[in-house]
């Protein structure tokens, strides 16, 4: 699977092109950045839009989707199923563990929440690629502070589901808030306290301690 990625948005948001080599098939994750770029990249590689995935229905992560809708009319819209979002065009509701395809390459959605009550994340198994939303940045995890969002959710999704992946699985988060837009998570492990709590206690303590101290 190749991947491209997009800087911009309302806070150092990214978006990402993925494609399947042979068959040009491609899709859109999330819809967080002005499109100009992505559009000309995508004619230069003569690429076929099929679906944008929406890691989670957050203002920032949609604010640019009408403008892809008025470009790639027939796209699939995917988006976990409980989303309390409406979308009014073509959309897929997905479910965990939900393989789709992008021509040859699979992607497995993980339903993550705790950030969001929709929020996902796309796992590649093939090329070990992990698109985390704002599930999981370099470095930390996203916060939970806003409606609908639930710290111990976010820590099942975190340590029950995300960090049982192989180690030399890379994430692709949705803000480049870190020291580099992407690491392993071998490296998140390494680096970030968040990422190495024993027990749920833990992690609440520590995600107190950083909305302290911001």
């Amino acid at each position: 699977m190749k991947i491209k990625s997009f800087e911009g948005g309302f806070d150092k948001n990214l978006s990402y092109l993925i494609w399947c080599e042979s068959t040009r098939l491609a899709g859109i994750i999330d819809a967080s950045v002005n499109i100009t770029e992505m559009v000309e990249f995508i004619e230069s590689y003569s690429l076929i839009i099929d679906k944008i995935f929406i890691t989670h229905t957050h203002h920032d992560h949609i604010h640019f989707l009408d403008d892809i809708l008025y470009q790639f009319p027939q796209i699939q819209i995917c988006v976990y199923n409980n989303t309390d979002f409406k979308f009014n065009n073509n959309y897929r509701k997905l479910s965990h563990h939900e393989i789709i395809p992008i021509g040859q390459e699979l992607i497995t959605i993980i339903y993550t929440p705790g950030h969001y009550i929709d929020s996902i994340c796309l796992w590649n198994r093939k090329a070990y690629s992990l698109f985390t939303g704002d599930t999981m940045f370099v470095g930390r995890t996203g916060r939970t502070v806003s409606k609908s969002s639930n710290i111990i959710d976010l820590y099942d999704s975190i340590y029950d589901k995300l960090l049982t992946l192989p180690e030399k699985t890379k994430i692709y988060p949705g803000h480049h808030y870190g020291f580099k837009k992407n690491v392993t998570l071998k490296e998140n492990k390494v680096l970030s306290p968040f990422f190495q709590c024993n027990s749920q206690s833990e992690f609440i303590d520590v995600m107190r301690n950083y909305e302290a101290n911001r």
